[in-house]
Formats: structure tokens, sequence, C-alpha cells
């Protein structure tokens, strides 16, 4: 080939392979200087929140999911912490942050985002579109079902630049809960345990299957034995004393609203005397620190309340070290250093 081929020759090379990277370098180009971007939530969606977004607000039920991945970022609470709950919390969860709730408090903080939380449906999907009219700020909905918190928490990673912690804490669910709900699902129907969810300062209020403050009774295999009607929102269905020992339950776990006073009267009072878990002495308090492993409110603390819950109810089924787990989760979702006496102490509640 002579001289004057071989020239024609690269230059046709060269400007066949300059085309892909013209292309590469507009498609660049065009997201340079870009300050937000398009997002699709939980409730489908489409919102547009900054690229980086440094400080959000956050409403109860994604309070604790927030602060397991990304706690720098919350710059409110929604509960103040006792100072018993403090001694099992990192100060980055509470610590110069305002106790905000409400649309003109919202306003105030000036969040880059708002984060909602709620049972998905369009009456909710409503409500987060008029709350981002209100305040003019980017409103992002997540799920509050359990089954909905590895999709959640691998979203927020994704959203946050946080994808090892998310994917940190989705391991954790995949390790513990996706394991209880497949062993759930195989016991036998006669051996499900029948559990009343004791509420109120007398236990004459509860929550029945299908509530979001019940949903462990169901994922652990066991039997919500109340028959009462779902009240959206905080729940607590009133029931009577006469329904209850017509339901007759094998055991009763007390709510965490009135650490102890609650188990005490359950536990005490004439009227629950002839109740079979009160017989039996089946009435457990659930642990209440830093929130409740149970419900109030039903956000990610569940994680650690439904394995304490299945190991309870079904200790030969899920034989889990608690102690460790409690270590594990506290570490992982609220980024505390936990002994194993204080692990202890926490399982197994003493009620007032």
């Amino acid at each position: 080939m002579d001289n004057i081929s071989k020239i024609k020759m690269m230059k046709t090379v060269r400007i066949k392979s300059t085309i892909p990277i013209i292309a590469l370098l507009l498609i660049t180009n065009s997201s340079i200087g870009q300050t937000t971007r398009t997002i699709i939530d939980m409730g489908g969606r489409k919102v547009i929140v900054p690229k980086i977004i440094k400080k959000v607000f956050v409403d109860k039920h994604c309070a604790m999911m927030i602060n397991a991945i990304a706690p720098e970022k919350a710059i409110n609470i929604v509960f103040d912490p006792s100072v018993e709950a403090k001694a099992f919390l990192a100060t980055s969860y509470y610590q110069g942050k305002p106790y905000v709730q409400g649309t003109e408090e919202i306003l105030k903080i000036h969040p880059d985002v708002v984060f909602m939380s709620d049972e998905l449906s369009p009456s909710v999907v409503e409500k987060a579109e008029k709350l981002q009219k209100q305040v003019k700020i980017p409103v992002v909905l997540l799920e509050m079902d359990m089954n909905g918190y590895k999709k959640n928490l691998t979203f927020l990673g994704d959203l946050f630049g946080k994808k090892q912690k998310s994917a940190e804490l989705v391991a954790f669910i995949k390790t513990y809960l996706d394991d209880i709900e497949i062993r759930a699902k195989l016991i036998p129907e006669k051996s499900r345990k029948v559990v009343y969810y004791a509420e109120g300062p007398n236990g004459l209020n509860t929550d029945p299957s299908g509530s979001k403050h019940s949903q462990i009774i169901d994922f652990v295999g066991a039997k919500n034995i109340a028959k009462a009607d779902i009240i959206e929102g905080k729940g607590m269905s009133a029931v009577s004393m006469e329904q209850v020992m017509v339901w007759n339950p094998e055991i009763v776990l007390v709510w965490t609203g009135s650490a102890g006073t609650t188990y005490n009267y359950v536990t005490t009072n004439p009227l629950w005397a002839n109740i079979k878990a009160v017989k039996t002495k089946q009435v457990y308090q659930i642990p209440w620190l830093p929130f409740g492993w149970f419900d109030r409110p039903p956000g990610t603390n569940r994680i650690l309340g439904t394995v304490w819950t299945a190991n309870l109810l079904y200790p030969n089924i899920f034989k889990f070290d608690l102690v460790k787990v409690t270590q594990e989760y506290f570490k992982k979702f609220y980024h505390v250093d936990l002994s194993a006496a204080k692990a202890k102490q926490l399982i197994n509640p003493k009620p007032f």
C-alpha cells in the first residue's frame, strides 16, 4: 500500500472513531450544571428533587428509616426522646434538631426535601401532592408496609448516594425478616398461636389483623384474635372486657405506650384473671426503648420487634440469639454499640 492510500485509510478510521466520542460528550454535557433530577417515589409520583440533598424533613413513620441511612440529613425530630431513650440513641439522632410538625414549621426549617411515609393509596398520593403545593418543597412518599422496607432502603441509598449503607440494612432484613416470613408460612394452622394485642391503660384497646399497628402478629404466623374495625391513623380500636373473655387469647402482648402500667393492670386486675393468657402467665411486655419494638410508631423499629416476637411465640422454630441480633440491629440502624448486658436489659423489660 502506497503512502497516499495509508493516509486516506487513517483519516477514515479517525472520522469513524470520533462519532461515538462526540455523542458521548453531548450526552454528558447535557447534564453538566444541572442542580435537580427527576425521581419516581414509592407512590409512583414523579418528583423533581435537588441533585445533592443536604437536609430533609422527616415524618413520624419514616424518621427511623432516614436516620438509619443518613442521620446527618434529617434536620428535625418527630419524637422527643426520653432520658432513658437517649441512652440507646446516637446523639446524631436528636442533638440540635428541633421537634417539628406541621406545614408552617416545615417552612421555618427550609428542608431540601420533605419525606412522608404511609400506607400507599390514592388519598395518600393526593395528600402528598397537596402538601407539596403548600410548602413548595419536593415531597417524597415512602412505603410504610413492612414488606416495602427493602425497596424503600434501596431507593434511599440511591437518592442519598449511600448505596453501601442501604445494602447493609437490606442484607439485615433479608437475613432475618425474609427467613421469618418463609418459615412462618409453613406453620400448620392448628399450631398457630392465638394472640391479643393489649393497648390503652386497661388493655381494652387493640388493633386487629390488617392494621399497620399489628402487622407483626400476621407476619410471624400467629393469629390475631381481635375482631374489630380498623381505625385509620393511630388505631387502637376500643373493645369490651366481655369480648376479650369470649376471645380468651392464649397469649397477650402488651403495648409500649404506657410501658408497665398496662401490663400491671392486665396481670393483677380481677377482670382479667380468668383469661387463659393471664392464668398461664403468658402476658408479655413488649420492649419499648428507644422506641416501641412492635409499633408506636410503625417504622423500621418493627424489624427488630419481628425477630423478638417470632422468637417469643415460636422458640422451637425461630432460634435466634436475641442478644446478638439486638446488638447488630442497634449498630446498623441506630449507629450505637450496645453491650450484651444492655441488650439483655432491652429484650427483657421489667414492667413498672
